[in-house]
C-alpha cells in the first residue's frame, strides 16, 4: 500500500467543532416545520413524528429527545451536529449530507437515507436495524455499539470507516468493498455479500469460519 493511501486511512474521525449548550440558543418547533436554514440553535423534547419536512440544514445544532419518526425531508445537509436520544425511526431522509455529526443512543430503525454522503460522522450505541444506506459513502466515520442488523449496506463505500462492536447479523453488504476494515468486534452471521467484496477485510478465525461458506468450500 503506498504511504500516501496509508496515511490517509489512518486520519482519524473530525469531532464537530461547536455544539450550542446556552439556554438562550433553544429553538421551536416551528424553526424545523419551515424547512430553513438553521445556525447555532439546540432542540430539545420536540415530537415531529410523521411530519413532511421540506428541508433539515444548518450547522452548529443539537437535537435532543427530538422525534423524527416517519418523517418524510425533503432534503438533509448538516454539519457540526448532535442527536442525542433522538428517534428517526422509518424517516426518509433525501440527499443525506452531513459532516462532522453524531448520533448518540438514537433510533434509527428503518431509517431511509439512500444514497447519503456521511463524513466524520459518528454512530454511537445506536439502534439501525433494517437502516437502508445503500448506495452511500460513509467515510471516516466511526460506529460502535450499534446494531445494523438486517440493514441494507450495499455498494457503501466505508473508506477509512471503523467499525467496534457491530451488530451486522443478517445485512446486506453486496458490492461493499471491505478492504481495509476491521470487523474483529463485529457479529457477522449471515451477512450477505459477494466473494470478491472480502478481499482485504480483517476477520477473526471464526469469523474467518462463517465467512467460508463463500468459497464454496466444505471445512472438516
Amino acid at each position: 500500500m503506498p504511504p500516501e493511501r496509508a496515511k490517509k486511512q489512518d486520519r482519524a474521525r473530525e469531532l464537530p467543532r461547536q455544539i450550542p449548550s446556552d439556554p438562550d440558543t433553544q429553538g421551536a418547533e416551528a424553526d424545523l416545520l419551515e424547512g430553513g436554514s438553521l445556525e447555532d440553535t439546540a432542540f430539545s423534547e420536540i415530537d415531529l413524528s410523521g411530519q413532511r419536512i421540506p428541508s433539515l440544514r444548518g450547522s452548529n445544532l443539537l437535537f435532543d429527545g427530538v422525534s423524527f419518526a416517519n418523517c418524510e425531508i425533503g432534503s438533509t445537509r448538516l454539519s457540526d451536529a448532535r442527536f442525542v436520544r433522538c428517534d428517526l425511526s422509518n424517516a426518509q431522509l433525501r440527499s443525506f449530507e452531513a459532516t462532522r455529526v453524531e448520533f448518540i443512543d438514537c433510533k434509527l430503525v428503518g431509517v431511509n437515507a439512500l444514497g447519503c454522503h456521511w463524513q466524520d460522522v459518528l454512530l454511537d450505541r445506536c439502534d439501525a436495524r433494517f437502516a437502508q444506506l445503500s448506495d452511500g459513502r460513509i467515510r471516516r466515520s466511526e460506529i460502535r455499539g450499534t446494531q445494523f442488523r438486517e440493514a441494507a449496506l450495499n455498494q457503501v463505500d466505508f473508506e477509512s470507516t471503523r467499525f467496534n462492536d457491530v451488530v451486522l447479523r443478517q445485512a446486506e453488504l453486496t458490492r461493499t468493498r471491505l478492504a481495509g476494515l476491521d470487523l474483529t468486534t463485529c457479529d457477522i452471521e449471515g451477512i450477505t455479500l459477494q466473494l470478491e467484496d472480502l478481499r482485504g477485510a480483517i476477520v477473526s478465525a471464526a469469523q474467518a469460519m462463517q465467512l467460508a461458506r463463500f468459497l464454496e468450500v466444505v471445512i472438516r
